[in-house]
Formats: C-alpha cells, structure tokens, sequence
C-alpha cells in the first residue's frame, strides 16, 4: 500500500511480464558478478573454481580455435590452454580443452572485460554455451537411464523366465498322467454334452409320463383310506353310504369323486379334480338305469402336473373279468361285474352305444401308457342292486348328434402340444 497517498503502490501497477522481466534481469546480474571475480582470481589465463577444480573456458565468438589433433591454429598464433567452469549441483564434467591466442588482445580478453559492461543483458547474451559440455551432461543422463531400465527389465524377464519354466514344467507333469489329454478331450465334448443336455430336457418334458406311467400303474393310489375299507365292501348287500358320488375299484384300491350330469365339453376339467361321466346320446343313462354309464379318467400325465388325479386310471389294464367296481350315487351303491376290455379308436364312439337290457358301466382311459393314442374300454355289468328289465331296452338314436370330430377323453396335453395350443389355440 502507498502510505502517502492511498491506495496501491506504484509497484503494484506494473504488469505481471515486467515484474518477470525484472526478475530474469536481476539473475543475470548476479551471474556476471561471479564470472567477474573468476576472472579477477583467474591464475596464468585459467579460471578456478571454488574447490581449486580447473575447468576449460567455452569458445567465444570471433575466436581461432585448436585443433587438437595438430597442435597448431591453422593461423600459425601461439595459444595457451585455459579451462571453463562447468558444473552442475549434482555431477562434474570432465574438461574439454579448447585454445586461444596468448594475447591480451585476443578475442577470450575483449570478451572478458565485456562482461563488465553496463548492459548485463547484451554481455550476457553473447557469451557462448559449451554445447559440447551439454552434450556429454545428456549422455550421461541417458545412460543413467539405460543403465535403469536394463536393471529392471532384466530383474523383470528374470521373473517372467521364473514363471514360465514353472508353467511348461506343471505342463509336463500334467501331460505325463494325462491330466491336459483328459482337460482337451472334456473341452472338446462341452459342446456336445451341452447340446445333449438341452435335447434330454425337451425329451424328458415332452415323454416322462412314458416313464412314470408304468410305475404308477403297480403304486397305490393315495386315496386317503385303508384298503380294508374297500376290500370289506361285500357286492350281495346294498348299504347305506354317503351322498357324495365316488366310484371305487378294490383290486386297484382307487377310491375317487365322480362327476355326473355335466356336458361333454367340461369333462376334462372335471377329471382334474377325480374323474367323470362322458354322456353321448345312446350312452348317457346313470347308476341303476337300464343303458351304458360311461366314465372317463386318466392314466398319466406329466410328473410336474399337479393334477393328482393324472394317475388314477394306470392301472386299468390290470383288471379281468370277474373284478368288481362300485359307484356311489345318491346315497345308494351300485356293483359292477368286469364282462370284458377292448381296444378302440379315439373317435370310435360308437363302440359306446349299443342296445342292452341291462345296467351296465363302461371305464375309458388312454392306451398304451404314457400315450393317448388309443382308448381302453373296461365293460361292466350291474349285479347289485337287483334289477328288473322287463325286455325293455333304451331308445338308441339312428342318428346321434355326433361328427367325426368327436372323441373320447384323452390323458392332459403334453409340453409340445401346451405350447402348439397356446400359440395357436389348438
């Protein structure tokens, strides 16, 4: 601050370049003050250092120079050596030598006392720079360097080397009990194993039930009573039983619900929950009525399905002539004689309708398990309640309401033909 007048100093306005100016001029000074007191403790034209080193002076502009090899100036003058100060704070250069006329008149002499001369920056710039002294710095500076980086690539490909000579010998050794053939060849079979991998999933959703089928149709339905209880049931006695409908076979210990009275488009969701009446016209009548009582179940299914009933028909096949089933219904139960089994087409559904004088109960199920290529048709014949036919046989329709399109029940759709129908409605 400028306390006469306020404000900032004069100081302060000047520039940012001529305080920097200012600054380089004032190193400059002080560097010709030190060659001034070299020269003047200069001993026979050589300049000293201050730990009493000799150094060569650097040639200055105008002079002759020595050549070193011939010993003489190609101007035929006499020349005395002197050397320079060349240093830095950390290493010395060695000496070069240069020459220059042993006169007080010489070229070295007028710019030496130039040095002395008001303008310190024109004295300064014209004092020559030992490029040659530069050189051998940078030199040395590199091979500092060099010498550096051989140390530590060479400690570092050491290592490498190490590394490598322990990986081929672990190579070896693995190669000599196998262990590389075994690793190739399980690489080269990923592919494969992968493929096969993703093609036994499809299979085993798509077939499973050709594996379980089979199984379940000799395992027990869990039907959550003892088998006592069914076995106990004698066929020559009409008992008093609940009013749920449920149809019971004891050789094959199913006791499972049935559903009567419902149209033929709802008789796969009701096999979901037991199994189910199929009425066709010719073939509709109900327990105790002269006429065909059809019921439908299934026989397999997928193992994920968690439909419980997607077993209960498996063991079907099972079943001879002479067996008895017995239907619930309205609280009264009905028995039935196996007459026969037979073999048909899906859409043979007239294999269903046929005159008869009699009670009688026809099973369907798929056929051969785990497939719903065929149906398997169990033929029964009512023995109990007695019954009274009078020769009097059901109206069978000439015509019924049935196209070739009409099938029988079939087992749940497997994953292929789930995925066909959710994308195209089938």
């Amino acid at each position: 601050m400028d306390t006469d007048h306020g404000g900032t100093s004069p100081s302060q306005h000047e520039s940012a370049a001529e305080i920097a100016r200012k600054k380089v001029l004032a190193v400059y000074s002080s560097t010709l003050e030190s060659l001034k007191k070299s020269t003047q403790q200069s001993n026979n034209g050589h300049f000293q250092s201050h730990n009493g080193n000799q150094y060569v002076t650097p040639p200055v502009p105008g002079s002759m120079y020595y050549n070193d090899e011939l010993g003489s100036n190609q101007a035929g003058n006499d020349y005395e050596q002197v050397e320079f100060e060349a240093t830095d704070n950390n290493e010395r250069i060695a000496p070069q030598e240069y020459m220059r006329p042993y006169s007080a008149e010489s070229p070295v002499h007028e710019n030496i006392q130039g040095y002395q001369a008001t303008d310190a920056t024109s004295a300064l710039k014209d004092v020559p720079i030992n490029q040659t002294n530069i050189n051998e710095e940078w030199k040395k500076y590199h091979s500092a360097w060099q010498n550096y980086y051989q140390n530590y690539y060479s400690d570092y490909y050491s290592k490498a080397a190490q590394s490598y000579l322990a990986t081929e010998k672990l190579k070896s050794e693995r190669i000599a009990d196998g262990t590389v053939q075994k690793k190739r060849r399980f690489r080269r079979l990923m592919p494969l194993l992968a493929g096969l991998m993703v093609v036994g999933l499809f299979l085993f959703l798509q077939y499973n039930r050709l594996i379980f089928a089979p199984i379940m149709a000799y395992v027990s339905p869990d039907n959550g009573k003892t088998t006592s209880s069914i076995e106990a049931v004698d066929p020559t006695i009409t008992q008093a039983v609940s009013p749920e409908p449920r149809l019971i076979i004891p050789k094959l210990n199913i006791d499972v619900p049935v559903a009567f009275g419902i149209a033929t488009g709802d008789v796969m969701e009701a096999m979901n929950h037991g199994v189910a009446q199929f009425a066709i016209p010719g073939a509709n009548a109900m327990p105790g009525q002269i006429g065909n009582l059809v019921i439908s179940g299934h026989s397999a299914g997928d193992i994920y399905s968690s439909n419980p009933y997607k077993f209960i028909f498996s063991g079907l096949e099972r079943l001879e002539n002479g067996d008895l089933i017995y239907v619930n219904y309205n609280s009264i139960r009905y028995t039935y004689r196996m007459t026969k089994s037979e073999v048909v087409e899906p859409n043979n559904v007239a294999a269903l309708i046929y005159a008869t004088d009699k009670p009688m109960l026809t099973l369907i199920t798929c056929t051969p398990l785990g497939t719903s290529r065929f149906r398997l048709l169990i033929t029964a014949e009512q023995i109990s309640p007695a019954y009274e036919s009078n020769g009097e046989q059901p109206t069978i329709p000439e015509n019924p309401d049935l196209d070739d399109s009409t099938q029988m029940p079939a087992n749940e759709p497997s994953f292929f033909e789930n995925i066909w129908g959710s994308i195209f409605g089938g």
